[in-house]
């Protein structure tokens, strides 16, 4: 099943990084200019070099820099979120929850937070709670990410095998960002899966109108041709995937006749 997760929407977008700690200007005397430790912007700069560490998959670096930033703001909701986040990534699973309920704890309208806490209670199967953590996610007035999380909402739905939900949050991801045109693969995928195959066709025409043929759309017009019995049109995709997917995954589920 495609898992798609935004774990760390909004957090840092990292362009360059600096190494050395954060200063400001606090005067300028008669003997040069004096600075001043800033230990918000040292803080910043340590977490961006925690995400890069993350990236790379350099668990012992990434740490180091959680540390320093704790230590410059301990009561930082964005630094505990993302040490959330660390924990999560080593199977820490009681410490990434402890994080981030103290990271809600000190901003309780953080729509990240409660996005990435929803991603973290869907991987433990916590289906209900991971709902509620998304919806509060969408909730706050001011988040900019609410299709990302409505996405993630309706895949969680759908490893619950909550089918309704699943295409209801899938809709809504869509509604707020149309460019999200792979969404209705999902859509069809689950459409077919209900025998509302009017609706799967409608999916992947929308689908086809922004965007290339793949092998999931040719996978998914296999699967609507071989439920509706339309055996040349079964044919003609069958035929398009083998020709320009013959490696993928899709391919071999063809040739094995795993439709469902």
């Amino acid at each position: 099943m495609r898992l798609f997760f935004v774990v760390l929407a909004s957090a840092l977008f990292l362009g360059g990084c600096v190494s050395s700690e954060s200063s400001v200007t606090t005067k300028n005397s008669g003997s040069g200019i004096a600075t001043q430790f800033d230990p918000k912007g040292a803080s910043e700069t340590r977490i961006k070099l925690a995400l890069v560490y993350l990236r790379k998959d350099d668990m012992q670096s990434a740490k180091q820099n959680l540390d320093k930033a704790l230590e410059y703001q301990p009561n930082s909701a964005n630094v505990l979120r993302i040490f959330a986040y660390y924990y999560q990534r080593v199977n820490e699973n009681e410490t990434a929850e402890e994080y981030y309920k103290k990271s809600l704890r000190i901003d309780s309208k953080n729509a990240d937070t409660y996005n990435n806490y929803g991603t973290f209670l869907c991987s433990l199967t916590r289906y209900e709670e991971a709902e509620k953590a998304f919806l509060k996610a969408v909730d706050q007035t001011t988040y900019t990410g609410v299709a990302n999380t409505y996405e993630n909402a309706a895949v969680c739905a759908e490893q619950a095998m909550a089918t309704e939900k699943a295409i209801f949050y899938y809709q809504y991801a869509l509604s707020h960002n149309p460019n999200k045109s792979y969404i209705n693969l999902s859509l069809a995928k689950l459409n077919i899966d209900k025998q509302d195959y009017s609706a799967a066709r409608l999916n992947l025409f929308n689908y086809q109108k922004q965007s290339k043929t793949s092998a999931e759309s040719l996978w998914q017009w296999i699967r609507l041709s071989y439920a509706t019995q339309k055996g040349a049109s079964l044919s003609k995709y069958a035929g398009q995937l083998l020709e320009q997917f013959p490696d993928s995954q899709r391919a071999l589920d063809y040739l094995n006749h795993e439709y469902y």
